[in-house]
């Protein structure tokens, strides 16, 4: 007999009687089942508004007609009906009962999936592969273990409940034929599988869907996600959807005596520990390539339950329990991304203030799912976002009725923080004939990487070679002292013709109309409430505000301030640029302030050199910062130093006391005649001068 001929049930569970079979399965107990959550007024407020057919999903909120056909798409976003077959509301309608026991909770739930069974084959979205029947089916499951805990026998109904069970089971091996061949949607499937399998050991296929689940998913997920933890669509909001199936697959796993691979429990410490470093101190995420807002910290309590890992419990708890990580910054090799920050915070407070910065050094992810975001960033400080990626917005890539392709735009160059070229994305994207439909170029490619994790400072320097046009764009990333950020763009321009280079910061939406820019010949200051932003450039610059978009969650945008920064030469250009938090009473370092940027040297010398000046614990500095132009190596003698390499940055007190220097790719430094480095191999490294004398590398 094939998997397709065998019966749903097993002989014993056939052979029970209707109202013996309902009984049978609200009551019996089978095995260990995941935690169920506790209700809450959210699900109440959805179940309330799903008893009059008001359904809200993906930012749209459309009343449906009773009774209504399930075949019909209220929105033109396909995206809407995909959400609406995914069954996510059934929970909160059952939810809603265990919170105040009103039966029209319980009536409206059989009633929408009596009219879905009655309606609906499987397979019918098949726009979105069967992803669909695994959300689905989670969803089913839950709720099936959320009725066992409820009084429902007089309206869940004998008939209702075979045919209710029978369909898990049928849509169950109907993913089972139809899996994704990889990526996010396969991971779905193939925990709906395993879940099914684990849950009902009456259906026939019990084992079979307990083999197919775990061995493909440990497949899988192996393949799902680098060796260094990140998800290989590299964004971080599937890497938390990816992550939820991840640990809820291992807990159910090890909670029923099911073996795991070892390599697999490895791969799921890495995983949390990239959700742990990518986590904004509030608890949000930056929205990295197609990314919604979403509160996940629960996955590193449970990840942290299951592993005994405590710095998991620090980030869940944002610094209430748990202990701190030793490592404040990070590099994550595979995926092409580094996280900075100025610690972990000693406590709840602490930890909510400090800062943090992501930037993204990666090629394009696996699949559809990546921006054109090359050299993008994010930094949060004085416990809020101070630089953004406005998000995803949405799926739906037909234009609207004026003609914008939403979907395009939020996966632009010009949506994110970094320099955009002839007004040309990284990375082409192409429309297909049929409307929505899109295919991607070349991607722009990631070369000469080179980047220092030091004791006070981290930087990244890389260059960005796209075939969608011929100049070469090249930023030297740095957070320095772990205080603010300085950002060399050049960009390398040697085909004689003329090119227009526009350097974009994206600034949350609450900072919509407290922006305050100006233009002093190079060089540009926006002010806002918690930011300070300086830019110097070439004399061709302008700088003005544009009116973004920003979007946390699915079809809801918000204008959002831009800053830009425009220049058009035929020669090589840069763009220099400080990013500070204004100093507040609550910030860590509420002293902090930097004050001004600005060029010292000659527009005909070989290096940069940059000044910035500002007052920290009552003593002022100055931040110098030398790098050559061209990017290759150069030499440098002034102001006590003498240096060879390609840059440097080093900080002076009022009286010129060199107390801090970092290096890329150094062959000789000088401080007030004292021989730090002569080497003819480069070197990058790090000093920190004591108030008197030399200090430790």
């Amino acid at each position: 007999m094939t998997v397709e001929q065998q019966p749903i049930f097993t002989d014993v569970i056939r052979q029970l009687q209707p109202d013996t079979f309902l009984d049978y399965f609200l009551n019996r107990q089978s095995g260990v089942m995941p935690q169920l959550p506790r209700p809450s007024l959210e699900d109440v407020a959805i179940a309330q508004r799903v008893l009059n057919n008001e359904f809200t999903i993906c930012g749209e909120t459309h009343r449906l007609p009773d009774p209504f056909s399930w075949r019909i798409n209220p929105s033109r976003d396909k995206e809407w009906q995909v959400s609406h077959h995914k069954f996510s509301y059934a929970v909160s309608l059952l939810q809603a009962y265990r919170y105040e026991p009103d039966e029209r909770y319980l009536y409206k739930w059989v009633s929408l999936i009596d009219t879905w069974l009655n309606e609906m084959p499987s397979g019918f979205i098949t726009a979105s592969d069967a992803q669909v029947e695994a959300r689905r089916i989670e969803r089913w499951v839950y709720s099936f273990l959320l009725l066992k805990e409820i009084p429902c026998q007089g309206i869940v109904t004998p008939d209702f409940w075979y045919r209710f069970l029978s369909r898990i089971a049928t849509e169950t091996l109907y993913i089972c034929e139809n899996l994704s061949q990889s990526l996010n949607h396969r991971t779905l499937q193939l925990s709906s599988i395993f879940l099914v399998g684990v849950a009902f050991p009456e259906f026939c296929l019990h084992s079979y869907f307990v083999r197919v689940g775990k061995d493909k998913l440990t497949e899988n997920l192996l393949s799902e996600f680098y060796t260094d933890g990140v998800h290989v669509e590299l964004s971080t909001h599937y890497h938390q959807l990816s992550l939820k199936s991840f640990l809820a697959f291992v807990d159910l796993a090890q909670a029923n005596h099911i073996p795991l691979a070892p390599k697999l429990l490895e791969r799921l410490t890495n995983a949390l520990d990239f959700y742990l470093y990518m986590q904004w101190p509030n608890g949000e995420i930056p929205l990295i390539n197609d990314a919604d807002d979403g509160d996940f910290r629960y996955l590193l309590k449970q990840g942290s339950a299951r592993l005994n890992n405590p710095h998991w419990l620090w980030g869940a708890t944002l610094g209430k329990t748990g202990n701190p990580p030793h490592q404040p910054s990070k590099q994550f090799e595979d995926a092409g991304y580094f996280v900075f920050s100025d610690g972990w915070g000693v406590d709840a407070d602490s930890t909510q203030q400090r800062q943090h910065v992501f930037y993204d050094c990666a090629q394009l992810g696996a699949g559809k799912h990546g921006h054109f975001d090359l050299f993008n960033f994010c930094y949060f400080a004085n416990g809020k976002p101070l630089v953004i990626d406005p998000g995803r917005y949405t799926y739906d890539a037909v234009p609207d009725s004026d003609g914008i392709n939403w979907r395009k735009t939020f996966k632009s160059t010009a949506y994110h923080n970094t320099v955009e070229i002839d007004g040309k994305d990284q990375t082409r994207y192409i429309p297909k004939s049929k409307p929505g439909k899109f295919k991607l170029g070349p991607a722009v490619q990631v070369s000469n990487l080179d980047f220092q994790l030091g004791q006070h400072s981290d930087w990244v320097c890389a260059k960005a070679q796209s075939v969608e046009y011929t100049p070469v764009h090249q930023r030297f990333f740095l957070y320095m002292q772990r205080q603010y950020l300085f950002i060399l763009d050049r960009i390398h321009i040697d085909d004689g013709m003329s090119h227009s280079c526009i350097l974009r910061f994206h600034l949350p939406p609450a900072m919509q109309g407290q922006v305050s820019l100006q233009t002093q010949g190079q060089r540009v200051s926006a002010i806002a409430p918690d930011l300070t932003l300086l830019s110097y450039c070439g004399p061709s610059t302008s700088g003005y505000l544009e009116s973004g978009w920003a979007s946390q969650k699915y079809g809801i945008k918000y204008q959002a301030p831009v800053v830009a920064l425009s220049q058009t030469d035929d020669q090589s250009l840069f763009f220099c640029t400080v990013v500070a938090p204004r100093p507040t009473t609550a910030s860590p370092n509420p002293s902090l302030e930097i004050q001004s940027l600005r060029l010292l040297n000659a527009p005909t010398d070989p290096m940069l050199l940059f000044q910035v000046n500002g007052q920290t614990q009552g003593q002022t500095f100055r931040d110098r910062f030398c790098f050559s132009r061209n990017g290759q190596s150069a030499s440098f003698q002034r102001h006590d130093l003498t240096f060879e390499g390609q840059g440097i940055a080093f900080r002076q007190t009022a009286t010129g006391q060199i107390t801090y220097l970092i290096s890329q790719k150094a062959k000789h430094i000088t401080i007030n005649n004292q021989l730090l480095l002569n080497s003819q191999i480069p070197q990058s490294i790090e000093e920190r001068q004591k108030a008197e004398g030399r200090g430790q590398k």
